[in-house]
Parts: structure tokens; sequence; C-alpha cells
């Protein structure tokens, strides 16, 4: 049963890859006897797991019929906690593709009772609206802006949140559907490595400008979290002693020279305006003088930031990602240039597609990947 199920495996990746593949090509790629593929496909189909699309062009023989993915045969329920806009849910296919999606309070005005009680209600009432069964959603991922101990299944450190959560916060009565949680900028390196500038990258960083900073590492094509999950919180950078945090539960002083929080406050001391972040950027993109100047000063320090990083790593890419990437391609060669400041060593540089959505897409990663490498074995 093992085998077979490795083999399933096999198959379900191959087809997902491809996108769209004959049996034929399968049995090529994967090296199984063309039955085998044909007894596999056959119990798939039967099971809805994979469909016959059409006919391809042929080679010179019969047309072979195509096989995809049936992307809504089972979904997971996405959480994003450290987003701009507040605490986003969403259903996703597996395809990693967005199908719905809510919002709610932003964190930063919660406790740990108050967020639980939001995060319950907003998560019971999306599963009603989505109006799907729930033996159909495999699980639920939360990302979170933080460390996580999974040993203690908790948040640890966390200085945007101001108090720890367990995963047994998060259990919510009358849900009944499993609870996974990861690091936010971790989950959205790895949608950038399944849907975005990374797919054909196995060494890579992935800096989430959010109102935190932090890195995604990819080795190897594998996330990596270091001994004590924490690799990758380059918030704590020193980047001036004067910024150095007063205490380890204090903003570190990367975050307190280049994050959303610091640009959104000092946007507000030179204004007098409560404005979003992502409209900062884009007024720093249309040339506001305001906007530019603390943008830039952001930038820099950022720039730093990444030029310490790539020293230590030297990653094949740096991807920026978060609604920084709005900003046009030019506000990559001020970071090149302020790198260029520090050390002769300046990476490749790009800003992320995906913006906010890494996290949702990292989420189904997470979630989705270990099941197709069983076949998808847990689908009933």
């Amino acid at each position: 049963m093992e085998i077979r199920n490795i083999n399933k495996g096999l198959v379900l990746r191959t087809i997902e890859k491809n996108g769209s593949i004959s049996r034929a090509d399968v049995g090529k790629i994967v090296g199984l006897a063309p039955p085998t593929v044909s007894a596999i496909v056959k119990d798939l189909i039967e099971r809805d797991i994979v469909q016959e699309i059409g006919k391809g062009d042929s080679s010179g023989g019969k047309k072979p019929i195509l096989l995809k993915i049936n992307s809504k045969i089972a979904y997971m329920i996405a959480v994003d906690l450290g987003g701009e806009n507040g605490i986003r849910v969403a259903l996703m296919d597996l395809s990693y593709n967005i199908v719905n999606q809510k919002l709610g309070p932003k964190i930063g005005s919660l406790n740990s009772q108050k967020l639980k009680n939001s995060l319950s209600v907003i998560l019971k009432d999306f599963i009603k609206e989505i109006n799907i069964s729930k033996e159909k959603i495999l699980s639920i991922c939360i990302g979170v802006p933080g460390i996580i101990d999974f040993k203690l299944e908790k948040v640890t450190v966390a200085p945007y949140l101001n108090w720890e959560i367990s995963l047994e916060d998060l259990k919510f009565k009358g849900i009944r559907i499993p609870i996974v949680l990861e690091n936010d900028v971790n989950l959205m390196a790895l949608g950038e490595k399944t849907k975005g500038k990374a797919q054909k990258i196995n060494n890579f960083v992935f800096v989430g400008e959010r109102t935190g900073i932090g890195v995604g590492i990819i080795i190897n094509g594998k996330l990596y979290k270091g001994a004590n999950n924490a690799a990758g919180e380059v918030g704590y950078l020193l980047i001036d002693p004067k910024y150095a945090p007063k205490n380890s539960r204090d903003y570190g002083c990367l975050e307190k020279l280049a994050s959303y929080k610091i640009i959104i406050e000092k946007t507000k001391k030179k204004t007098g305006k409560n404005i979003k972040v992502i409209d900062v950027f884009k007024m720093a993109a249309e040339g506001d003088n305001v906007a530019l100047r603390i943008v830039k000063e952001a930038l820099k320090f950022l720039a730093y930031g990444i030029g310490n990083i790539y020293c230590v790593l030297d990653p094949e890419l740096v991807i920026i990602g978060g609604g920084i990437s709005i900003l046009p391609p030019r506000f990559l060669e001020e970071i090149k240039k302020n790198i260029r400041e520090i050390t002769p060593f300046v990476p490749k540089i790009e800003f992320s597609k995906l913006e906010e959505d890494g996290v949702l897409i990292g989420a189904a990663v997470k979630v989705l990947e270990p099941l197709k490498r069983r076949g998808l074995a847990l689908i009933k």
C-alpha cells in the first residue's frame, strides 16, 4: 500500500507540475510502466482527483488524452495575521489559488483573548459563507508574525503582538479542522518558491517588509528555520547602536529603522495624517517629496540589512515582498546603490509580484505539499 501511495504521489505531482499531460508522458517522466500509470490514473479519475480535459497534439499517431488535477476536490484555509489591512482568511484550492477571502480587524488592537475570539468568529462565519463541507477542508494554516516554539506549541517572540499565543488557544470549539502555525515570512518564502519568482531557484532569501521585518531562507529548495526556529529574524540586525533594542522583546534595530510601523509614524509626524503604508509607497512612486524622503531613508537601512544577509548566505537571489513590492524598479537600484556603500558584493534583487498573497499561497503549500507527496492519501 505504501509503494502504491508513493507511485500515486509521483503521478499526481507530475500531472500538477506540467499543468496538463498525457498518460504516456507521465510514465516517461516517473519511470513507471504504462499499465501501472493507467491503473493509478483510473483510480484518481474515479475519485475525481484527476480529470481528463481533452486531446493534445499528436506526434504522428492517435491524439493523446490530457490529464489535469481537479483543484476543487479539496481545499485548505489560510490565515494571515500580520497584514496591514487586518486578519485575512482565504479558501485555497489544490493549485494554491485564492478561491474566496474575508478580512477581520488588525491584531495590533487586540489582546490574546480578543484575538482568539475574533479569529474564532471570523473562521466560523467564513466556513458558513463558503458553504463547503468540512470534510473537504484539509487543514487551517495560520501565518503569525513571530518566532514559533513548536515544542511548546506557541508563539514566543513577537514584538508586534506584545503577548504570547499558543496553539491550544487556537483550537476553536465547533470548527473541528486541524490547525497548524507557521511564521508569516517563512510562508511568503514558500509562496515565492511555488508561484513566484523563485520557482526555478533553490537558494534564495525572501525579505518580508511588513509591520515587522523578517526573512524566509530557502536552501537547496527547503525552508531553513535554524536550531530554534529563529532563522531569518533580521529585524534584530544591529544597523546603528543607538537603535539597539532595550530588551529581547522590544522591536529590533532594523525594524525601528525600516518597518511599516516606522514609515507610518514618520509620515504621520510630517503630514499629521494617518496614512496606510501602501499609500505612502504609492505617493513615493509618484514623486511626493515627503513620502519619497521617508521611503528612501527606510530603503537605505533595509539595504544595509540585505547587504549583511548576503555576506553571510550568498544566495542566488534576494526577493523583497509585501506592500513595498509595488514600488517601481528604480527603487531597486536605490537599494543596490546603498548596498555598494558597505560591501563589494551586490546580490541580484527583485521585488515580488505576489505582494501580500504570498502568505496565503505559502500556507497552502505547507499544508498541501506533504499530502501531495503521499498521493493525497488523506482525501476520502
